[in-house]
């Protein structure tokens, strides 16, 4: 419990220090050479234990990281996804949120959407899967879209998600997502067609079969059942 004082108590010292760089407060400089050895000594640690799920060490390695250079996009990637992993989402958009603006990218506005909607804010988590499609269409984010759009009752808008999503991934629980928005749009024949597309993917699905009217034998029945 006191290591994750400590980290929080970090990241809020960083965030006041990075503030002051910002407008102009003076800052101690390290010789060029010495820092970038050491930046890229201290990078190389916090990523090994990125990697290694060593979350609370990769986040102190990463806050060290921003302190050499507070412009890094990784770290503050990094730094996002760590306190994900911790359920600290309103440190975790602003570290999204700050990697969006330095590198805009499609994952960096899936990584900011995602954690928005884990945070509950759909208005803004459809406003970043929206910017992040703009940037590279993937049916992971059209499932995000739907998703947050489902949040808010706007079922429409969910439907051309899912729609989005399937024409680029065909999977199962894609589709099963399309079918049920269908089914509550009232678009009954659109969800059976999809459901067929399910049957013929997975003919053991018992939704999709009773859907399309085929019944499948109970399988829990005991095998000495039918004598």
């Amino acid at each position: 419990m006191l290591e994750l004082v400590v980290v929080a108590g970090s990241w809020m010292l960083l965030r006041r220090q990075l503030s002051a760089q910002e407008y102009g407060a003076p800052t101690t400089v390290l010789a060029p050479k010495r820092t970038s050895a050491q930046l890229a000594q201290l990078t190389a640690y916090a990523d090994r234990l990125y990697t290694e799920r060593k979350w609370l060490a990769a986040e102190k390695a990463y806050l060290s990281v921003l302190k050499l250079d507070h412009k890094n996009v990784t770290a503050y990637a990094h730094l996002g996804i760590i306190f994900s992993t911790q359920k600290n989402m309103p440190d975790a958009i602003e570290c999204f949120e700050i990697a969006a603006q330095l590198k805009p990218s499609a994952r960096a506005f899936q990584n900011l959407a995602s954690a928005f909607y884990d945070n509950r804010n759909y208005i803004k988590s459809i406003a970043a899967y929206e910017k992040s499609i703009m940037f590279e269409p993937h049916a992971q984010r059209y499932v995000g879209l739907g998703k947050a759009n489902l949040k808010l009752h706007n079922i429409p808008a969910a439907v051309t998600a899912f729609e989005h999503a399937v024409n680029l991934d065909s999977t199962k629980p894609i589709l099963a997502l399309l079918a049920d928005a269908y089914d509550q749009t009232g678009k009954k024949n659109e969800a059976n067609a999809v459901y067929a597309r399910i049957h013929q993917l997975d003919p053991t699905d018992p939704l999709a079969a009773r859907r399309i009217g085929i019944h499948l034998p109970d399988s829990t029945l005991p095998l000495d059942s039918a004598f």
